[in-house]
């Protein structure tokens, strides 16, 4: 499958990336304020994704897109935004807990990167995708693919979550996942747009747009209000949005 046809205009990668790095900024100030005027801030460190979704949305209405908010997981929440014209749906996710060889499957970095509970919702949006027609170098064998169907087994989610992603499946023509990496100095330095195949669980990269990163840089000041403690064990709640019915789960 030729990817190009799935890439977004440059104009709107441009405002997406833009939008990121900026909501990130706003961030990291929020922080700064945090630390100034609270005993104790560290729970803040948990709202990144907010102030990155949220910058997004306040860029993309000018560009002929629509955002929506909708739940992860029982008690996490995070915006879909859509784009009418061409039926297109995105998120915008954190690279350290995505893993594109299975996209449905979260990584926890706290945890010498083993693998966390199932993104059931991840995997029902990929269905949007069961009519993209993924080359045979997308995608794994009949066998293989049984295979992964098996391993992706899950509960159904609760009955509204499930009405309303039966509504998008029916709804989009399309779903993409962005996603951005924090490098060593915790700046952003990259940016990667993937279309996931709900076929074999592997979200493919569509474009690099770490080219349209700029004013990522950051200052000690900056990084000091953001590196996490040597003692620190924080992981942010976004790496929970696995499971729907994870506390049902647990309960059984």
């Amino acid at each position: 499958m030729e990817m190009d046809q799935y890439k977004f205009s440059s104009e709107h990668n441009k405002m997406i990336v833009e939008a990121i790095v900026e909501g990130y900024r706003e961030y990291i100030e929020h922080r700064k304020d945090r630390r100034d005027k609270m005993k104790i801030s560290s729970a803040f460190a948990w709202t990144k994704g907010n102030f990155i979704e949220s910058k997004v949305a306040e860029e993309c209405i000018d560009h002929g897109f629509t955002y929506k908010k909708s739940k992860a997981g029982l008690t996490w929440d995070y915006l879909q935004f859509i784009h009418g014209d061409s039926k297109i749906l995105f998120l915008i996710k954190n690279a350290a807990y995505f893993n594109e060889e299975c996209f449905s499957q979260a990584i926890l970095p706290t945890n010498g990167g083993r693998s966390g509970r199932r993104r059931t919702y991840l995997h029902e949006l990929s269905k949007i995708n069961k009519d993209v027609l993924f080359s045979s170098h997308h995608r794994q064998s009949e066998e293989m693919s049984s295979e992964h169907f098996e391993q992706l087994s899950f509960l159904v989610p609760e009955k509204q979550v499930k009405e309303e992603l039966d509504h998008f499946k029916s709804s989009y023509n399309e779903f993409h996942i962005l996603t951005y990496a924090l490098d060593e100095a915790y700046q952003i330095s990259e940016i990667i747009h993937y279309l996931p195949n709900p076929e074999d669980n592997v979200a493919y990269q569509v474009e690099n747009l770490s080219s349209f990163i700029s004013g990522a840089d950051l200052t000690e000041e900056d990084r000091e209000v953001i590196a996490p403690e040597a003692n620190d064990d924080l992981l942010d709640p976004a790496a929970f949005d696995i499971g729907i019915l994870e506390e049902e789960q647990q309960n059984e």
